[in-house]
């Protein structure tokens, strides 16, 4: 299980602020997702950076590799899961069956200077009219529900 001393308000800006610093201008969004936000603790901490462009699969590796040592190193956030796409990466990445799916259980952006979200409620939309189970350790999840639930709380805000 993950073991944090700060708040998850600190937490959160403390990797947006590093994950800003390392990758400057090339930074287009940070998405949180996993059980570290609906169920409030996890493992490790489940990222989405979305970047400008990837050039290859080594830029995508070098980047993922680079961003969780330095998180380790300088904030000491080392149970980390960083996954790197860049925004034609994320639109194919949101159909029901990728690891994805996972944002309807509950996501937070962090950073966002391409409207992300919009990208996101279209997914949890489309996934909203299924009905597709999730079976993971945490239990047995119906990701249409819950997509529909965290839409109608979303509109709510």
């Amino acid at each position: 299980m993950l073991k944090r001393s700060l708040g998850g308000r600190e937490l959160y800006e403390r990797i947006r602020e590093t994950i800003v610093e390392s990758l400057g201008d090339r930074v287009k969004a940070i998405i949180l997702f996993g059980s570290t936000v609906y169920l409030g603790r996890g493992r490790d901490i489940d990222l989405v950076v979305v970047v400008d462009k990837l050039n290859s699969i080594s830029d995508k590796m070098r980047l993922e590799y680079s961003l969780s040592r330095r998180l380790c190193r300088e904030q000491g956030i080392c149970e980390t899961d960083i996954h790197i796409l860049d925004l034609d990466g994320l639109i194919e990445n949101l159909q029901p069956g990728s690891f994805l799916s996972g944002l309807a259980l509950g996501y937070e952006i962090l950073y966002d200077m391409i409207g992300v979200e919009k990208y996101i409620i279209d997914f949890l939309e489309r996934l909203s009219r299924e009905k597709y189970v999730l079976h993971n350790r945490y239990g047995t999840w119906d990701l249409g529900f819950y997509a529909r639930v965290l839409l109608r709380r979303k509109r709510n805000v």
